[in-house]
């Protein structure tokens, strides 16, 4: 082993003194291989791989694991799966091995044979009909779960999951098709099945979608459907889909049946996020004019009236200028824009006129005629362009500001404050030497330097 420098094997045991000398003190040579030999004992326990001294590592052990092969397009895959990529080496590892516990052994030979037979049951299922057909399929699936626990981390434990999730969706057992299919995901991000998997996921969430039972409807007798809540589990395998793959070909059929689905149990805010998500994430998408035009009424529906934030008709009409981008579209759908206008237009309208409608209840002519001047402008066509109308009647003999009834009896009570900050002192505080001083004081530490034509040095 050398420290500090390479040599050849002809300089022989030359280079030691070179290596010592080099090295510092025979003391401190000494030091320097302990240490050495601390990491190594280190490494031992607990599954330090920083000095790269193992030859089991985590990515020799996956890579002699996994058996690649190509593809019938000749691409090279090699699918070692989350497991074998994050596999640990640390203290569990090590003391697992240290009372004789081992990992289980894969054996190959024996997972092949039974994916043969798998295989086999599952091109005999596809002959048969009515229940021989569903019981084969279950037969196959479960003979497909056994050959993919026989050799994990590998191309066939994917291809196993894979078939498992498609002979339980033609048994029409979905939900167990589903666990498989989420799994071969997980595992599996990068698997060739994908897009094959998000059309099953697809069907069985929009199967789901057609049952509105509740939580507490238990479900014991139909295998097509959970065990309860099978709407809300519907929806929660497409908001999946859509998590594990969000380039998918499908995500964004995913979104919009979401959002749809957020749309027909009226729960606006809910859609108008889904709908406004996909405008985001796929620009390209087939459902975008149909994510406007349902995200506008969506954003109409969630404003609550002219007590309530605007945030949903600004919503809107950001959504109104977009559409424009649809011209042919748009002219299919003139009508309902054309409502849709409308109706923000009077939203806008009935905000500024309950507005104007408590100012004038304050009595603050001035303030509810600006109110009333902004609606009869920028909104003459609405439905309150005429109660606005017969207001600015109203408003023709009240004042600007409201008449401040007893105004001398404010003086009666003491003030809290007894210094307010003011522009300039009151006449009564100019004949106070002592309140003038202050105020002189004061002003003269505020101002900026040079202001007082002095220097500010020294003051604090």
């Amino acid at each position: 082993m050398q420290f500090g420098g390479s040599s050849s094997a002809a300089d022989g045991l030359s280079g030691r003194p070179e290596t010592l000398k080099r090295a510092g003190s025979p003391k401190r040579f000494a030091l320097r291989v302990g240490n050495i030999w601390v990491g190594l004992v280190c490494s031992s326990l607990v599954g330090c791989a920083s000095l790269g001294l193992r030859d089991d590592d985590e990515y020799g052990r996956a890579r002699r694991a996994i058996e690649s092969h190509s593809d019938g397009q000749g691409n090279f895959i090699r699918p070692e799966g989350r497991r074998a990529e994050t596999k640990s080496t640390g203290v569990i590892e090590s003391l697992k091995s240290a009372v004789g516990i081992e990992p289980k052994a894969k054996d190959v030979d024996k997972a092949k044979s039974i994916y043969s037979q798998a295989e086999a049951l599952f091109e005999e299922a596809k002959g048969l009909e009515g229940e021989a057909r569903i019981a084969k399929f279950d037969e196959a699936a479960k003979k497909f779960d056994e050959a993919a626990k026989q050799w994990t981390s590998s191309y066939l434990e994917q291809d196993a999951l894979m078939m498992a999730g498609e002979s339980y969706f033609f048994s029409e057992h979905y939900p167990k098709a589903s666990e498989r299919y989420t799994k071969l995901t997980k595992e599996y991000p990068r698997n060739r099945y994908q897009d094959k998997v998000d059309k099953r996921r697809m069907e069985i969430g929009q199967f789901w979608l057609q049952y509105p039972d509740k939580f507490y409807h238990l479900n014991i007798v139909d295998r097509k459907r959970p065990w309860n809540d099978t709407k809300n589990y519907g929806k929660k395998e497409l908001e999946k889909l859509r998590l594990d793959s969000p380039t998918g070909k499908i995500s964004d059929d995913a979104t919009m049946a979401i959002a749809n689905t957020a749309f027909l149990e009226e729960r606006w805010t809910e859609a108008l996020d889904t709908y406004n998500d996909l405008i985001l994430t796929y620009p390209g998408s087939k459902h975008l004019f149909d994510a406007h035009l349902m995200g506008l009424q969506a954003a109409l529906q969630s404003y609550a009236g002219p007590e309530y934030s605007q945030e949903p008709l600004d919503k809107a009409e950001k959504l109104l200028k977009s559409i424009v981008k649809f011209p042919e579209e748009s002219r299919r759908e003139k009508d309902a824009i054309d409502r849709a206008y409308t109706d923000l237009q009077n939203h806008r309208a009935g905000y500024e006129f309950n507005r104007a409608m408590f100012r004038y209840n304050r009595g603050e002519g001035k303030a509810a005629r600006m109110y009333c001047e902004k609606i009869l402008q920028e909104y003459p066509d609405t439905a309150y362009a005429e109660p606005t109308r017969e207001l600015m009647t109203k408003l023709e003999g009240v004042p600007d500001t409201p008449t401040r009834y007893l105004q001398s009896l404010t003086t009666l009570f003491p003030e809290n404050d007894k210094f307010k900050p003011l522009i300039r002192p009151l006449p009564a505080e100019a004949v106070d030497p002592q309140r003038s001083d202050e105020i002189s004081r004061t002003a003269e530490r505020d101002a900026p330097y040079g202001a007082t034509g002095g220097s500010n040095v020294g003051r604090r």
